[in-house]
């Protein structure tokens, strides 16, 4: 098939990695009548429904080693990369790969299979990055699209791969959430409108410092021009920049002939703020209303603060970027708001799953990373918050947690890898225990928890270390607090009936600590590569 990368044609495609993105990209391929070699990491992999397509191999064992050994002089099988003419690489996939390498010095192309996928559609793109907040935006934008008559598809890192939903009826708008690790592998790809929510510290695991992960969230804008939109947050300095640094970067490839270096200033960029006004977008004025302003015109109330359905000061900020997105792409005030009084949320993100006894439990799984808990904390009466932190760190730095842990918690709970870590950086903000495990966590803010307190899992870190990957974390933490909150004496709030069980827990916790040290030393090495959370 015709293609806008490498020799502008494709007879067979590798597809690195069989997750969900793979498996989309290669069915996208063979529905087109490209034949597709497929490697994956793992072992075993079951290719599913794919290996019975003529046109289909799974390259494993041997056939895959010769792959990474790279094409170029001195090559033991050079026959290995003939006939191959791009690679499409899943987002878990680690851009340091020997085999990507390998490719990038033949000169093939390696796309993300959201570039793969974007040629073919027949509707314009809105897509959503950030740090945090990406999958509520994305589904929030979807809603209120919807309630303005739009046909949409809401998909990416939310869920369904873009290239499963490429073929259906023309006019649909595909609202797209974007990982980094998808956005590196962009090229061609321009979106109608784009948001860029936030940028803290997240992924350093992968990223070298945080400079490079916001060049990589950038690359979004790149192939934006004239008509397209970029909504952008006015609150913080990373994003607020992202036009400018991004017409730094394309005049650099027009100045080594990687692009035209046509002008950009006829891009719309629209602010969002909830700490005051702007001159083209929205903000919460002191009123509780969040107004939109454009230049030239009078302002007008797109929704009050109290309609957003969702807890958190995050969401009344991931609500403003999804009017802004919405009204770009033609919803009106009045949709805005009829989209908002319908969302309900996205489980495992501050999602209330039970209250009891005057206690109030919050399932915040998704938080992912410290700015990301720090974020959820902040709507909480001070001192009346029973946190779950810990898991896998990702490179973050833990020491910003300690102000608002100060604040916000009235105990803390420590679980996972990262707890030793945790202890260190947040350690006197609050009283604090090494619950080591998630249930244990549970049981004993059951016990300690009193009327008009929350108990919240916000872990600040990936989930990898006990569990499949957030949403499992969540619905464990779910099952967990239905399990103690059906036995009464456990769930019964006096703090004094947990003192001896808070002791047990401390004196588990310093084996944990240290067997996480030990861990975390080993791990520093692994840690250079591999998918995330969020």
């Amino acid at each position: 098939m015709n293609v806008p990368w490498g020799s502008g044609r494709f007879e067979r495609v590798l597809v690195y990695g069989l997750g969900l993105s793979g498996r989309a990209a290669a069915r996208l391929l063979l529905a087109r009548g490209v034949a597709v070699a497929a490697v994956d990491d793992r072992d075993g992999v079951d290719p599913g429904e794919l290996a019975a397509e003529p046109r289909f191999e799974l390259l494993a064992g041997p056939a895959a080693a010769r792959l990474a050994a790279g094409p170029g002089p001195g090559d033991a099988d050079p026959a290995a990369w003939a006939g191959i003419d791009g690679v499409v690489v899943s987002p878990g996939v680690p851009p340091d790969r020997p085999l990507l390498a390998a490719a990038r010095r033949r000169g093939l192309p390696v796309l993300a299979e959201v570039e793969l996928a974007f040629p073919f559609l027949n509707g314009p793109v809105a897509a959503i990055t950030g740090t945090n907040g990406k999958s509520t935006t994305t589904a929030l934008t979807g809603a209120l699209l919807a309630a303005a008559g739009h046909a949409v598809e809401v998909c990416g890192n939310i869920g369904e791969p873009l290239a499963g939903r490429v073929d259906g009826p023309p006019g649909r708008i595909f609202v797209v959430e974007l990982s980094s690790f998808q956005i590196d592998g962009l090229d061609t790809f321009r979106p109608r409108a784009a948001a860029f929510l936030n940028l803290t510290e997240d992924h350093l695991d992968r990223y070298h410092d945080l400079a490079a992960y916001a060049a990589s969230k950038r690359r979004l804008f790149r192939r934006q021009g004239a008509g397209d939109l970029a909504v952008l947050n006015a609150d913080d300095p990373i994003t607020r920049t992202t036009l400018a640094a991004a017409a730094a970067v394309a005049a650099a490839d027009a100045a080594a002939g990687l692009s035209s270096g046509k002008p950009r200033c006829a891009i719309r960029r629209r602010l969002f703020s909830r700490r005051g006004p702007v001159d083209d977008g929205c903000y919460l004025a002191d009123s509780g209303t969040v107004l939109e302003v454009s230049p030239g015109e009078p302002p007008r109330a797109l929704f009050a603060a109290a309609e957003v359905p969702l807890a958190g000061v995050q969401n009344l900020e991931n609500a403003m970027a999804a009017a802004l997105l919405a009204r770009g792409m033609g919803a009106s005030p009045e949709a805005v708001r009829r989209g908002l009084a319908g969302f309900t949320g996205l489980p495992h993100r501050m999602q209330q799953v039970a209250a009891q006894g005057g206690v109030t439990w919050y399932d915040d799984s998704k938080g992912t990373n410290p700015a990301a808990t720090i974020k959820s904390l902040e709507g909480f009466a001070n001192g009346t918050v029973h946190l779950i932190l810990g898991g896998r760190n990702k490179g973050s730095d833990f020491a910003p947690l300690a102000p608002l842990a100060r604040a916000k918690a009235r105990r803390l709970y420590l679980i996972g890898e990262a707890a030793g870590e945790i202890e260190r950086a947040v350690g006197g903000a609050a009283p604090l225990e090494m619950s080591g495990t998630l249930a244990a966590a549970v049981r004993s803010a059951a016990r300690h928890a009193q009327p008009g307190e929350a108990v919240v899992l916000s872990p600040a870190c990936a989930s990898f270390d006990q569990f499949r990957n957030f949403a499992h974390r969540g619905e464990v933490f779910q099952a967990e607090v239905q399990a103690v909150l059906a036995t009464p004496a456990a769930a019964g709030g006096t703090e004094g009936s947990g003192t001896e069980g808070a002791a047990n827990d401390r004196r588990e916790g310093r084996e944990r600590r240290e067997r996480s040290d030990r861990r975390q030393a080993s791990d520093r090495q692994e840690k250079r590569g591999g998918g995330a959370d969020g």
